[in-house]
């Protein structure tokens, strides 16, 4: 298995290596732009435009990271700078991770185009009308865990601190790393309807699989909100779980469509072969 595995990466190496320079390219652009730039209003015959100013000390990450403090800590909590280089590695790594979310489509449509070819035409159409699917779901799922969850979360971390005697304070990196990988892992969560959708979409996993296993998934999702709302209350679990679960029981409702797809392109198959 390794080795065979060994030898479709040594085949397939030159457009692997394509497919990534593609996507790190889309990602160095906009990892540059918002490293370079700030976003700035300029007034004009009475209207206001928006354009970038090149200024590297208060670009597009730091008034990213000024907006996120405001939205998601209390008005107590103060960011201490630890290091030297902790304000600068936070502005990289809010830049990095923004790039890395606005990529997503190119990440998703360089993967399907790579996995192309060895697909059948049914299968390449399903494919292409779930890449917009499956970006909108991600964006979504960002957006729910930055929006909506992460100020309830930080507001009971704020709570336990005021309820030792403790002064409210966070390392500006550690809240940058914790910030970004549970966002970025809420809206990978919210891809598990195309998940669902694909695996029966091909034949893999029928849609009753997914009715018959729900009581697993529904456990899945609660362990998956306990490891990204350590230390806290079960609400902030149920909290983090429960939009995991509705896409859960939408993705059964997307896979039993799918699963009807298949079925008819296999009959159309066999009747052809006929």
């Amino acid at each position: 298995m390794e080795n065979q595995l060994l030898n479709y990466l040594v085949k397939y190496s030159d457009e692997i290596r394509a497919r990534l320079i593609k996507i790190l390219e889309v990602f160095g652009i906009l990892f540059g732009i918002f490293v370079i730039f700030r976003l700035q209003y300029i007034s004009l015959l009475g209207y206001r435009f928006m354009f970038l100013y090149p200024d590297p000390y208060d670009n597009i990450g730091a008034q990213i990271l000024f907006l996120l403090k405001a939205h998601t800590l209390t008005t107590d909590t103060t960011l201490l700078v630890l290091k030297p280089v902790d304000g600068v590695m936070a502005d990289f790594y809010t830049c990095m991770a923004i790039a890395l979310i606005i990529s997503m489509p190119v990440i998703i449509y360089e993967v399907s185009k790579f996995i192309d070819p060895a697909l059948k035409t049914s299968e390449k159409e399903m494919l292409r009308s779930i890449i917009l699917p499956a970006s909108l779901l991600f964006f979504a799922g960002a957006f729910v865990g930055i929006y909506f969850i992460a100020p309830i979360l930080f507001k009971i971390f704020a709570s336990f601190d005021i309820g030792v005697g403790a002064d409210v304070t966070m390392g500006i990196s550690s809240f940058v790393s914790f910030m970004f990988m549970y966002t970025i892992a809420f809206g990978l969560s919210f891809e598990i309807p195309v998940f669902m959708v694909g695996l029966s979409r091909f034949g893999i996993v029928t849609a009753d699989t997914w009715k018959k296993n729900w009581r697993y998934a529904v456990i899945g999702s609660l362990v998956y909100g306990m490891i990204f709302s350590p230390g806290v209350t079960g609400f902030t679990m149920v909290v983090i779980a429960i939009p995991m679960i509705a896409l859960y029981f939408a993705g059964i409702h997307f896979a039993i469509n799918a699963e009807k797809k298949f079925e008819e392109d296999q009959a159309y198959s066999n009747s052809a072969d006929q």
